[in-house]
């Protein structure tokens, strides 16, 4: 008799330590299957076909959230970097500190290159312009100079080869 109790007590045992097992892992399965369909609600969430009413911030582990966030961000960042003309506005509200400050720089070197453009256009069209009036001025000079030469050549000379000039001589000299 006393080997049946032993028998029934190790059985009673071994049916205790299984269906506690077994509890434990149907326990194990329904967290699994909480947590598999809490990840398919966030998949549903963030995936190309998402629908509006799903927010990923309420669906999904905080990281995996953020991280939705910010790839949402760069994704309108580059959009808007990319469109022709650039859309600042976008750029402004959706990029990080970094791609603004780049951005910036950007905006100013093309300024300054439009002001250093402008500047150089100025003083090439002021280097022609004095270039014209200094050609200007030596054809004026050849000019006089040659007149001044036909007047003397004109003029009429004393007995020691030198111009007597008179007044229309004089005249014709400073024209």
């Amino acid at each position: 008799m006393r080997a049946v109790l032993i028998t029934a007590g190790i059985g009673a045992i071994a049916c205790a330590v299984l269906g506690g097992a077994l509890t434990l892992a149907q326990s194990r399965a329904d967290r699994f299957e909480v947590l598999d369909r809490a990840h398919q609600a966030c998949v549903a969430a963030i995936g190309p076909n998402a629908r509006a009413d799903r927010r990923p911030e309420a669906l999904c582990d905080p990281a995996i959230a953020g991280h939705w966030a910010r790839s949402i961000q760069a994704r309108a960042c580059d959009e808007a970097l990319a469109a022709s003309p650039v859309n600042l506005h976008a750029a402004r509200a959706s990029c990080s500190a970094p791609v603004k400050r780049l951005q910036a720089e950007h905006g100013a070197a093309a300024a300054d290159i439009a002001d250093l453009t402008r500047q150089l256009a100025e003083e090439r069209a002021g280097r022609r312009a004095a270039i014209d009036r200094a050609s200007a001025d030596a054809k004026t000079q050849a000019e006089r100079k040659l007149r001044r030469e036909a007047a003397d050549a004109r003029a009429p000379r004393d007995p020691a080869g030198r111009v007597i000039c008179d007044a229309d001589c004089l005249r014709d000299k400073r024209r």
